[in-house]
């Protein structure tokens, strides 16, 4: 299918890891982000009652405790674990969706937690997206807060400062994830960069930490971009290899290729672009008869040539009135 695309193209460029990789330091005034966000947050979803709010300075804390002072090379699962700890994680039923070289997309299909639910949907995830953070175990603590701000490490194989936190993040919303999960790849990321790999995110970290028996189905969504080429599509390439991985654990697997699901809520802001002709086929669009409504004395809509019958009706009937009230 070559339609449906350099719309979605554009949700497609933000698409490997997570946007606070970054080869700048860490985000300015990121103390005052997060507590910010973690009260945003809880605003949001549970309104002014206060019994369910978490303490936001609390969670700032475990977060700085994690990563403050440190060199940002050495981190483990174990310094992000307090954070993880006092935020907390409720389960999902029915509604986490995971993503794999599909970040923008992904977030508009979700609309924060509205139809579904991602990593960056919830708590732990929302309140740090798109921040960069990292410590230095160089710098004063008598004269800075332990924070560098100048510049984190540039991510390789022997720095992957980043793991240690969205790993287990994502660990941790898979272990949290039931009935019915969802996770869209990208099919059209070429051959050198497969729509599914084992060392990504979801394929060593999400994936084997499903609980088995408390998922009853797996649905890949597949999206492509159009005037590109359509590397892997359902039951293909690495895709292919994500059924086989999910079925070995013992999973009920679905695959889709751009659902019109997706392609609907993609299309609501540019009905009317190339990547949309699909209302066209249905349609909606280029009506052999042109509406025009108007309303009968009795309040019913009327449209397209019977609207013309009733406004010549009325004219009569008023004319009619006119030449006997004289």
């Amino acid at each position: 299918m070559t339609s449906f695309a350099s719309l979605v193209g554009l949700f497609l460029l933000l698409s490997t890891v997570h946007l606070s990789v970054q080869n700048k330091g860490s985000t300015p005034h990121i103390k005052e982000i997060v507590v910010g966000r973690c009260y945003d947050y809880q605003y949001k979803k549970f309104g002014l009652n206060a019994t369910t709010w978490k303490n936001c300075s609390k969670i700032w804390e475990a977060l700085y405790g994690a990563f403050a002072y440190k060199n940002p090379c050495n981190l483990t699962f174990a310094d992000y674990k307090p954070y993880f700890d006092e935020v907390g994680m409720a389960d999902i039923y029915n509604k986490s969706l995971f993503w794999s070289g599909t970040y923008k997309a992904v977030h508009s299909y979700s609309e924060f937690d509205i139809r579904f639910t991602t990593l960056e949907d919830t708590m732990a995830g929302w309140i740090v997206n798109e921040l960069a953070f990292c410590g230095n175990g160089n710098l004063s603590r008598n004269t800075t807060d332990g924070i560098d701000y100048d510049s984190c490490p540039k991510w390789n194989e022997s720095c992957d400062y980043t793991t240690p936190f969205w790993g287990q993040a994502s660990k941790i919303f898979a272990e949290n994830a039931r009935g019915i999960v969802r996770v869209m790849v990208n099919g059209s990321r070429g051959n050198h960069t497969p729509a599914y790999k084992r060392d990504s995110f979801f394929g060593k970290y999400e994936l084997p930490s499903f609980h088995v028996e408390k998922i009853t189905e797996l649905v890949i969504i597949v999206i492509h971009t159009i005037n590109g080429m359509e590397y892997e599509r359902c039951g293909k390439s690495s895709i292919k290899l994500l059924q086989e991985d999910a079925k070995d654990r013992g999973i009920s697997v679905s695959c889709r290729d751009d659902p019109d699901d997706v392609r609907h809520i993609l299309c609501a802001d540019h009905p009317l672009s190339r990547e949309c002709i699909f209302l066209d086929e249905a349609g909606y669009r280029n009506r052999t008869v042109v509406r025009y409504k108007c309303r009968n004395p009795r309040g019913l809509a009327v449209s397209g040539k019977a609207s013309w019958l009733l406004i010549t009706a009325s004219v009569i009937a008023a004319a009619f009135t006119v030449v006997n009230f004289k």
